[in-house]
Order: C-alpha cells, then structure tokens, then sequence
C-alpha cells in the first residue's frame, strides 16, 4: 500500500522534497526505503506520486511520475458536530473525515459538555489530516473555529440543512433533496442530546429533522452513519 504525504506546495519540476515532520514520520516511523512509491499532496486537491529517489537524515526526495488533482464535487457535505466528550473526539473526526465530510463546524451547543479552547483547532487539523492519510484523501476538509447557536443559524441559511435527532417521525430516508444542492448541512448533538429549544430554533429556518434508525447512536458515531446514508442517498457511494 502506498503512503500519502501532505506539503504545503507540490512542485513544478521533476522532484518533490519532503521535510520537517512528515519527513520523520516517513524515514524514522515508516521506515521507508529508495524505490517505494508514495503519494503527495498540498491538501487543496493538487497531487504527485512517483518512487523515493532519495532519502537523507531529515528529509527525502520523490521522483515525479504522476500527477492529478481532485475538486470537490457538489453539493458541499458540512458536518456540524456539537463538541464530545475529549477522548470522543479523535474517533469522530476520523469517521467523518473518511465518510467524505468536505468541512467540519465545531458547535459549541447547550449540552457540549467539553470546551473549545485556544489549540483545539490545530489539534482537530492534525487528526483529520492522519485521517486522509489512511484514506488517501488527497483535499483535506475544512476545519473551521466553534461556532455558536445563533452562528450555526446563519450559518445554514444558505444551505439544505438535516438535523439528527431520535425524536423525528421521518427517517433520513424519505428525505427529499431540492435540485442543484450548493450545500448540505448535517447537524449532529452532544452526548446529551440537541435540546428541545435548538430543535425550534433550526426549525424557524425549515431545516429537516430526520432520525436516523430505531438504535440511538453515540454524538461521535452518528456523524460517521449520516454521512454514510448520504454519500448513498445523492448517489456518490
């Protein structure tokens, strides 16, 4: 299997460099050798592959055989993830990251029981960018900072917005999709659940409350099995 590897710019020349740490992670983790193929990206879409050429203490070196680029395709599929429990973290943002989610919005609902704090971003980057990693996702998903209630609001006003919830009467698959989708929204609860309040918000702005089966799914699972349903349901899986 081959790996994938992130850099800030691919090349134009005939050899991409590896550095800093995927370079370490390649030599010293992966142990890799001369001659392996690999695959890089700049996490926008843009990709090489080709064999290692070269390899030297702190960095090393891909021959350019192949290259590509990958856009994202629409609608756009945003997760809207209401914080978990820290230690859920890690598993959700790798389910949703190889479910295809497109960008992530930390919520910071009235049941999130853990707090944003000042390096959660960059730590909620590097486990989404290990998580293209494994499923060589060559666009990295957006990660954007917590929003609030009222900014998720405004926020999914100019998208097709589906709230998960165990209380709904339709099930996510009856949902009827309208034409030329820009955007979809999936809204996913704390472990305490989306309070009765947010559930009245979202509804002054038409979104869809859909339950998604009879067993009620862990916050850090249920983003993983609605991006699952919906991959399928616009015909991409």
């Amino acid at each position: 299997m081959s790996n994938l590897f992130f850099v800030d710019k691919i090349s134009t020349g005939n050899i991409q460099n590896i550095e800093n740490e995927e370079a370490h992670h390649a030599i010293k983790v992966l142990r890799l050798s001369v001659g392996e193929l690999v695959y890089v990206s700049d996490g926008h879409g843009k990709w090489i592959s080709g064999p290692i050429s070269e390899i030297s203490k702190k960095s090393l070196a891909i021959k350019i055989e192949n290259t590509g680029e990958t856009h994202t395709e629409k609608p756009e599929l945003v997760v809207i993830q209401a914080f978990t429990k820290s230690d859920r973290n890690k598993e959700m943002l790798e389910l949703v990251t190889v479910s295809g989610a497109d960008r992530i919005i930390p919520w910071s609902s009235q049941r999130s029981i853990s707090k944003w704090q000042s390096d959660s971003r960059e730590k909620w980057m590097i486990t989404v960018k290990e998580a293209c990693k494994q499923s060589k996702r060559f666009r990295l998903p957006i990660v954007d900072n917590q929003m609030s209630t009222d900014e998720i609001l405004n926020e999914i006003k100019i998208g097709f917005a589906i709230v998960c919830h165990e209380s709904a009467k339709e099930k996510f698959s009856e949902i009827s999709f309208p034409v030329n989708l820009d955007r979809i929204y999936l809204i996913i609860g704390p472990e305490g659940g989306i309070t009765e309040k947010e559930l009245q918000l979202f509804s002054t702005i038409n979104a869809t409350v859909v339950r998604l089966g009879a067993p009620i799914l862990r916050s850090a699972h249920a983003g993983f099995a609605a991006m699952s349903a919906l991959q399928t349901k616009i015909g991409r899986w």
